[in-house]
């Protein structure tokens, strides 16, 4: 399963994936600005058509007040909605008791048998007593008579305790032990009879319970019911109430008497569901009736419940009036509806082909960025379906945050505006609603310009919590809301202000993923040295490992000096050589003093060798799904450069007049500042190591000549470096160099002992 994800998601990013705004194109084709008109079209329809549609600018909602009165201009009846209607058949079902029938010839079958018992018992007692009475009877006898009756009466009573009928027969008094026990069957036990078992009732609620008792309904109370379990205890509680009074055997009473007890209660379900079914039948589904010109709301109210469910009937009614006029007047609303949103799209697309048209240019940023006002509008419907219109609970921080994250803070802070825009427009143009999401999707995109760890999110939480608590106390002190309603309105705003940086944390990854962005976040990660990539590059080609630190720790200075992404470009120079991995004996770094392979090839198999490992850098990045912006970095970090020795190489072995294109590396060549200084970078690590004595003016007069070899030769004619930019390279590097390459103390040597 997880092998048929990962390539359905590779399937995706193939065509979602977007690229290095440094590798589009000039212009913009036919085909690509077709695409860029459908996205347009295809994004204002859905949201037009399948975005739930608001009541218009004059139906108020629960807690706004009215500017002016409303009155009915129709008769309305309003309905009870599914839900009230179910919790008031719930409430008849639960008002109908539960009736119990009581089978009285269960009861009297019961203590019919427990007088035969016991009558039984009485004759054997007076046989015995008549046999004890006669002077000189073998005593031998009458055991066995004893026996002889006890175990036919045993066979009559299977359930029966011998050792209890035995004492109530040689010592008890059988007449005593039937009326005490009768008594409490009869007042007690059966006098509102038992159930098989408690548990077997409808529910546990409190409703009514009646025990039906030849034709007389007897209302008890649910503790008061008793089950076989139930019976036995209150059956022996009553037996030591009697004994204080008669000085009985409680345990043997019990246990003559326990074997009678039979459940003799049933639940009448037939007459129970027929009461419920008339119940339900009787309630009515008509809340209220409005008659025409009655006074919905008076001006300068708070907007009530009730009021606010009469103003959704009456836009009702108006919506069936205009369906029936025509059906224009149903799609009108909903045209109207499309071309404002194609008007907002349509100011994005128009801001980003004149001031952003690199992005304008991308068909995938373009889609992406529809994606997430996509997700937006989905959170912010659920949000409202769920907690029925909780406009501070609308997490439109987790758009301006992922904009923000994905492109750029100022591209955030123009579609959070975007977005305001939209909200207004699909929310009954709500001024509040507009204004919370300019100002906290503002603050979101300030507070995650600068987001390199998944920890500063928490920075989010509290300026966007400070944010929804001023502007909550300032909304609501307008409308003159109470101040235990506008505290809990601004516990509504903590926990947007929480739970949205934490959406977008579990939510970036995938934009990432699915659609190959290059975030700061995505690039602290590449930058963790075990990496599996770079692991192997430490294992299997020691000497480029070094040198990619070495470069790294370069492009990054001369990155901040010049105001460029020095994480890229650290990164990319920890990555521009892990194309060496697979041949690394070929490269001088790693050939640790032994022979040169190169020795014994031509110089032009050569040079392909040594070009080869930009091609199987890039292809290895790419299984490795790095970015595109660190996969620049491979095959630009040569740009096009002439392998000089092995040209000359080839000169030397007599051919007069090589093609230098054969000793050329593939390119493109560096377009964007990173990539080039980790071009410099690498040339004058590389160069520095041929350095006898690396004396401070050598090293610089080494970066100075580098530089402007690779200035003269332009290979940084298409990145955009300037001649400052150049000079604070050089002095960045030097500093460094000269720190790599400083001069130590030497330690006296120790004398020999003699």
């Amino acid at each position: 399963m997880y092998r048929i994800l990962l390539r359905l998601k590779r399937f995706f990013t193939r065509y979602l994936k977007v690229k290095s705004e440094s590798r589009q194109g000039p212009a913009v084709g036919t085909k690509s600005k077709i695409y860029k008109y459908i996205m347009l079209l295809a994004t204002a329809l859905l949201i037009a058509f399948l975005y739930p549609s608001e009541s218009p600018l004059n139906i108020l909602r629960e807690g706004e007040i009215a500017a002016e009165d409303i009155i009915a201009q129709f008769p309305i009846t309003i309905n009870k909605s599914e839900r009230e209607l179910a919790e008031e058949r719930e409430t008849a079902k639960n008002a109908i008791p539960i009736i119990i029938e009581y089978n009285s010839s269960l009861a009297d079958s019961a203590l019919a048998r427990f007088q035969q018992f016991m009558n039984a018992a009485r004759r054997i007692a007076l046989i015995l007593d008549s046999l004890r009475a006669r002077n000189g009877y073998d005593t031998d006898l009458l055991d066995s008579i004893t026996r002889f009756k006890l175990d036919t009466l045993i066979i009559r009573f299977p359930l029966m305790d011998r050792t209890s009928v035995r004492e109530l027969v040689l010592h008890g008094n059988p007449d005593t032990a039937k009326k005490i026990i009768t008594d409490i069957f009869k007042n007690t036990i059966y006098s509102y009879g038992l159930l098989s078992d408690l548990e077997t009732l409808p529910d546990k609620s409190n409703r009514p319970i009646i025990i039906r008792i030849k034709d007389r309904d007897y209302f008890v109370v649910r503790d008061n019911l008793l089950d076989r379990n139930r019976a036995f205890l209150s059956f022996r509680a009553a037996l030591k109430n009697q004994a204080a009074a008669d000085s009985i055997d409680v345990d043997q009473y019990y246990q003559l008497g326990r074997h009678f007890i039979i459940p003799n209660l049933t639940v009448n379900y037939t007459e129970m569901e027929q009461r419920q079914n008339e119940a339900i039948a009787d309630i009515s589904t008509v809340k209220e009736t409005i008659s025409e010109g009655d006074l919905v709301v008076s001006a300068g109210n708070r907007i009530t419940a009730r009021q606010e469910m009469i103003l959704r009937e009456i836009e009702k009614h108006r919506r069936i009036f205009s369906d029936e006029a025509g059906w224009y007047s149903y799609y009108m609303p909903l045209l109207a509806r499309f071309l404002l949103i194609a008007g907002v799209f349509i100011t994005l697309y128009l801001y980003l082909y004149q001031f952003r048209n690199r992005l304008y240019r991308s068909n995938p940023k373009i889609l992406s960025l529809l994606f997430i006002y996509g997700l937006e509008l989905a959170l912010i419907y659920i949000v409202d379906v769920k907690l029925d219109y909780q406009m501070y609970l609308f997490p439109v921080a987790i758009f301006s945050m992922l904009v923000t994250i994905l492109y750029d803070a100022q591209i955030g802070i123009v579609n959070t505006f975007i977005l305001a825009g939209l909200m207004g427009i699909l929310h009954r143009f709500n001024f509040d609603l507009s204004l919370i999401t300019v100002v906290a999707g503002t603050v979101a995109c300030f507070s995650t310009q600068r987001v390199r760890r998944r920890s500063e999110f928490f920075k989010s939480i509290l300026y966007l919590a400070v944010t929804y608590v001023l502007l909550i106390y300032i909304l609501e002190s307008f409308k003159l809301s109470p101040s235990e309603e506008l505290l809990g309105k601004m516990g509504m705003g903590i926990m947007n202000a929480i739970i949205s940086p934490l959406l977008t944390i579990g939510i970036l990854p995938i934009f990432e993923s699915l659609f190959g962005f290059t975030t700061d976040i995505r690039l602290l990660e590449l930058s963790d040295l075990n990496h599996h990539l770079l692991k192997r590059l430490a294992l299997e080609a020691p000497g480029t490992y070094h040198h990619s630190i070495i470069v790294g720790n370069l492009a990054e200075t001369a990155a901040i000096n010049i105001n460029a992404n020095p994480l890229l470009a650290r990164v990319g120079a920890y990555y521009h050589d892990i194309g060496k991995i697979e041949i690394p004996e070929y490269f001088v770094e790693n050939q640790l003093g032994i022979k040169s392979k190169h020795e014994s090839l031509t110089p032009t198999m050569s040079a392909i060798i040594l070009a080869s490992h930009v091609k199987k850098g890039r292809l290895m990045g790419e299984e490795a799904e790095l970015p595109d912006e660190v996969l620049n970095f491979i095959e630009e970090h040569h740009g096009t450069m002439t392998m000089t020795y092995f040209l000359n190489k080839a000169k030397e072995l007599g051919d007069a007049n090589p093609d230098e294109s054969d000793f050329r590396y593939p390119g493109p060549k560096p377009q964007m500042r990173e990539t080039a200084i980790v071009m410099l970078a690498d040339s004058v690590e590389a160069a520095s190591r041929t350095l006898a004595e690396p004396k401070p003016a050598r090293l610089r007069n080494l970066v100075q000549n580098i530089i402007n070899d690779r200035f003269r030769s332009g290979e940084l004619e298409e990145c955009p470096l300037t001649l400052k930019d150049l000079a604070m390279i050089r002095e960045s590097f030097v500093q460094i160099l000269i720190g790599v390459f400083h001069q130590r103390v030497e330690y006296p040597k120790k004398e020999a002992v003699e």
